[in-house]
């Protein structure tokens, strides 16, 4: 017996040979044609032969369907959260000595290098760190201002960012699985242009 139940479709020797519909069909109905087998139908429609059996009680054997039988293509499952909700979980500026640093009018007051950490759901193999300048309302003006490839076995990834003068703007990271990708909320940063605001052990670029 087939193990991908690819054996084709037969014909029936009566129309009585031939079981009846599902008298329940949560997807569309479809007549078996010559060539078909349960795993080239299912192929075709983006379900699994596990699918179609359980959508098609009338089926007793999966390697025998008959030409000319109508049997119920389901909808499928509902796909499930992708990578079990991915998401970014925190993102957060620190000084070099992994000190929080102070914020002022909602903007968090940056020396000349900081410690930009992300924290995801799962671990990711790369994550980007961009900075859109404030007022230009674009993401198309962000420029990347690191990227880090942590392990595999972590849900954390962190780069070490020397702060131009007079930067102003919003940090955020995104980072993805596969083709599933996250993007966190914006911080709002600023560096004036004088070096006072360096933290004692933030301003050693080593």
């Amino acid at each position: 017996m087939s193990t991908e139940n690819n054996t084709l479709a037969m014909h029936a020797v009566s129309a009585a040979q031939i079981p009846s519909p599902p008298t329940e069909c949560d997807g569309q109905l479809y007549t078996v044609k010559a060539g078909d087998s349960l795993f080239l139908i299912g192929r075709r429609f983006g379900v699994t032969v596990a699918q179609l059996i359980a959508a098609n009680p009338q089926i007793v054997n999966p390697n025998v369907i008959f030409v000319g039988q109508v049997i119920c293509i389901p909808t499928g499952e509902p796909a499930p959260p992708p990578d079990d909700q991915f998401r970014v979980l925190s993102l957060t500026i620190l000084s070099v000595n992994g000190q929080p640093l102070p914020k002022t009018n909602n903007a968090i007051t940056l020396p000349a290098r900081v410690i930009v950490r992300a924290t995801f759901t799962r671990p990711v193999q790369r994550a980007f760190f961009f900075l859109e300048p404030t007022g230009t309302g674009s993401c198309e003006l962000a420029r990347l201002i690191g990227v880090d490839c942590p392990s595999a076995t972590t849900g954390v990834a962190e780069i070490v960012w020397n702060v131009p003068t007079g930067t102003l703007g919003r940090v955020f990271v995104v980072a993805c699985i596969n083709s599933v990708c996250a993007k966190s909320k914006e911080i709002l940063v600023v560096r004036g242009n004088n070096n006072n605001m360096n933290n004692t052990n933030g301003t050693n670029n080593g």
